[in-house]
């Protein structure tokens, strides 16, 4: 990294951009652990003298050159959100524009992405929408404020850290409770495929005669508020966590 950065802030080049553009639009699945190491990363040029001009371009030169050396189907997640965003903020720091306006219009942009992705699963670390509008608070408060940008950014990696941490521990806790759902809802079919095979006919005894529909409509009922119950419960510990 101290190669990269150590030389004069310059315009990135157009090319390389375009290529990573054209895979913003794919779907990309971003490691958790990335977003407090990026934060890390911005941490460490700020300690080594970089200023907020030199920051975003040194960042966005470490980033481009990364994701451009990956081959088409391996480009990391991150990357392919960073890199366009770093570039813009590398270009508004250039002409003196607030940075931190540039970083609500990207986490804006993300959240209308990830709105619009059926069937992701979010995790809030993970949440780049978040990171990027976390920096720019970060960066708003260390100008209002005058304290020193690294030592704010510092405790905002720690932060996200935490969070990757307690997202573990209640990911390892809720994992029991919930395999255990998961085989209790399986046990009525498990117990029809029994009942085949000890020689009964199940489905004839339930659907052939009135008690039978009754137990029928009793245990539907009986396994829905189950489910319903589990998940309830899962989503009220996930919430008090």
């Amino acid at each position: 990294m101290s190669q990269r950065c150590s030389a004069a802030p310059r315009p990135i080049r157009q090319d390389g951009i375009a290529g990573v553009l054209k895979f913003r639009a794919g779907p990309a699945t971003v490691d958790p652990s990335e977003l407090p190491l990026f934060v890390h990363q911005l941490t460490v040029l700020l300690n080594a003298g970089r200023s907020p001009h030199q920051l975003w371009h040194d960042i966005a030169l470490v980033y481009a050159a990364d994701h451009k050396g990956r081959p088409a189907g391996t480009r990391a997640g991150f990357e392919q959100h960073a890199v366009p965003v770093l570039w813009a903020a590398q270009q508004a720091a250039a002409l003196g524009v607030g940075v931190s306006e540039v970083l609500r219009r990207a986490a804006a942009d993300s959240s209308r992405r990830d709105r619009w992705r059926p069937g992701r699963a979010r995790t809030p670390p993970a949440d780049c929408a978040g990171l990027w509008r976390d920096l720019a608070v970060c960066l708003e408060i260390s100008e209002r404020s005058g304290a020193p940008l690294a030592e704010v950014l510092s405790r905002y990696a720690a932060q996200l850290e935490s969070s990757l941490d307690s997202a573990g521990a209640r990911a390892t806790a809720l994992a029991g409770p919930t395999a255990t759902a998961r085989l209790l809802g399986w046990l009525p079919a498990v117990g029809l495929g029994l009942g085949y095979l000890t020689g009964a006919e199940p489905l004839a005894i339930l659907l052939g005669s009135l008690p039978g529909l009754v137990l029928l409509g009793a245990g539907v009922s009986l396994i829905a508020l189950g489910r319903f119950w589990s998940s309830q419960l899962v989503r009220s510990a996930t919430q008090g966590w």
